[in-house]
This record gives C-alpha cells, structure tokens and sequence, in this order.
C-alpha cells in the first residue's frame, strides 16, 4: 500500500544523496529553513528517508489529493511515541 511521508534537510545536498524515491515525489523547496519534500512512496518508504521524516500538522503546505485521511492517521499515530 502506498504511503505519503514529509521530509526535511538541512541541504537539498542532502535530499540530493539519498535514493530516488519509489514513487512520486513533490519538492516545496525552502520552508522555514529546512529544504522540504513530500513523498507519496509506491509502498513502505527507504529507511534512508527515515532520519528526516517530520510531522507538521496536517495538512500543511501540501498534500496528494485523497491522502489527507492516511496522512493524519499516521501523524496521529506518531504523536503516540
């Protein structure tokens, strides 16, 4: 099952030296200093994502059409830890 995670570095550097991701993948550029990018990813997403995910309250910025829902589940879901 897809999965829609946010991520965001320090340097788009950064993001640039990871993985392509598996799926699609929307860069917002510069937000509040960090370089961002959401991810709708084909199916779990890379753990070399992993250190980067964050957690605005949903929504935000952006989202992909009709992953509000499972977005905020998982920002729910999270905010457990």
């Amino acid at each position: 099952m897809p999965t829609f995670r946010k991520y965001a570095f320090q340097l788009q550097a950064d993001y640039d030296a990871l993985p392509t991701p598996t799926g699609t993948a929307v860069v917002l550029g510069d937000i509040d200093g960090y370089f961002c990018v959401d991810v709708l990813w084909e199916g779990e997403p890379d753990l070399a994502y992993l250190n980067y995910t964050v957690w605005p309250e949903p929504i935000g910025a952006h989202c992909f059409a009709g992953w509000e829902g499972q977005y905020e589940k998982d920002y729910n879901n999270s905010k457990q830890w």
